[in-house]
């Protein structure tokens, strides 16, 4: 089955109310959670309400989105850990990769790309990235990991 509907989220929606995580180390939306009128909390109720829809669906949570071009080597994840940047042309791309992919559907996932946020990205006409197969990608992907797993562990039997 493949998915009939992408959505667009963003890495860090689940770590506000995680409990222990040093803010210090956290991207600016996750320390401004409340400051930002709780976007990554109602963020993350978009993505809930996705997921109980029925709909197939993948939701796809770039990490800081940059002006770069696409062509970067990517790291996907899952369980709303990673912070780094990745292109909004390579996201445009993996959404539609997606929506022709039956790996991706049900699968909620954070990506970034390898190249770190003090060095610009940059690509030439002579030497062009490789098209990429996200496929290779989204087969890694496990069902059921949103990054609230911790939130809602069960407590351990005495």
């Amino acid at each position: 089955e493949f998915p009939r509907f992408v959505h667009v989220g963003s890495a860090g929606v689940t770590r506000p109310d995680r409990p222990g995580l040093d803010l210090s180390k956290q991207p600016p939306a996750v320390r401004l959670n409340k400051e930002l009128d709780f976007i990554l909390t109602f963020k993350l109720k978009g993505e809930d309400l996705i997921r109980e829809s029925g709909i197939p669906y993948t939701i796809v949570r770039p990490c800081a989105l940059t002006e770069e071009p696409a062509g970067a080597d990517l790291i996907f994840d899952q369980g709303d850990n990673i912070t780094g940047k990745i292109s909004r042309e390579e996201v445009a791309q993996i959404c539609v990769a997606a929506l022709e992919s039956h790996y991706a559907s049900g699968k909620t996932f954070e990506v970034k790309s390898v190249v770190p946020f003090s060095e610009p990205f940059t690509v030439t006409l002579e030497n062009p990235p490789p098209e990429k197969d996200y496929n290779v990608y989204f087969k890694t992907l496990k069902d059921g990991i949103t990054g609230k797993e911790i939130l809602e562990q069960d407590p351990v039997p005495v």
